[in-house]
């Protein structure tokens, strides 16, 4: 990534942060709620849980995920709609825009990598 490009994507980053993340977290805090756990739940025995299956299938790598930002954007609400907290799912559409920002970044940097001299390459 061009240190533009990565100084770019700190601001925007770091503005979401700064205006949306922090003002939600203290708003969440004067209300009694913790945004984040910050100790063990003590009323869990355990954080153990047994998966109900042990290895990979073919779907586990075959199955579609986020197929593109609109889509990552409505899965994101949906998770945070079902977790209770419709505040975060309402900014999913701004973490969509800055994953596409994010993306754009790192994207283009692919084809123009050079890579070291000191890295034995293997065609």
């Amino acid at each position: 990534m061009r240190s533009t490009e990565d100084d770019k994507l700190r601001e925007v980053v770091g503005t979401f942060f700064d205006d949306v993340l922090m003002p939600m977290a203290k708003r969440m805090r004067a209300s009694g709620i913790q945004p984040f756990p910050v100790q063990p739940d003590v009323s869990r025995l355990s954080y153990y849980a047994r998966r109900s299956t042990c290895s990979m299938t073919r779907d586990d790598f075959t199955a579609p995920s986020c197929i593109d930002f609109e889509d990552f954007e409505r899965r994101l609400a949906a998770h945070w709609t079902a977790l209770g907290r419709s505040e975060l799912a309402g900014e999913a559409a701004r973490i969509a825009d800055l994953a596409r920002a994010a993306h754009a970044a790192f994207a283009g940097n692919e084809q123009d990598a050079e890579i070291s001299p000191y890295i034995y390459v293997m065609f």
